[in-house]
């Protein structure tokens, strides 16, 4: 297993290239609330990918997206990333993204990649 800290400055390529690899794996997107502890915004959808809204000279907005239906489709928004790492386990098809922001608690988001 691998565990990294992606550099700032390499965010938007990073996560445009993680998306297109990583598309379609089975994700689960969690809040880890200090307060009420994780929780699950979204288990068991296809990844659709990790996009950024860019204001000024630095990436405000974390865009989270998994799901492939009307029914079944979550978007989730991080506000001021600081730091994102990630632990990849590639032998055993799984990969977990941790954004840390600014203010508020960390988002996890779990990957694996579907059963044959």
């Amino acid at each position: 297993m691998r565990d990294f800290e992606i550099p700032e400055t390499q965010w938007i390529e990073y996560f445009d290239a993680f998306s297109r690899e990583h598309a379609g794996w089975q994700a689960t997107i969690e809040v880890l609330d200090k307060q009420a502890g994780p929780q699950r915004i979204a288990a068991g959808l296809a990844f659709q990918g990790i996009s950024f809204d860019q204001k000024g000279t630095r990436p405000c907005t974390i865009n989270v997206g998994a799901g492939d239906s009307t029914r079944a489709n979550v978007s989730h928004s991080v506000e001021l990333p600081l730091h994102i790492r990630c632990a990849d386990d590639a032998e055993h098809g799984e990969v977990t993204i941790e954004i840390e922001p600014a203010r508020g608690p960390a988002t996890l988001v779990h990957l694996h990649q579907w059963s044959q």
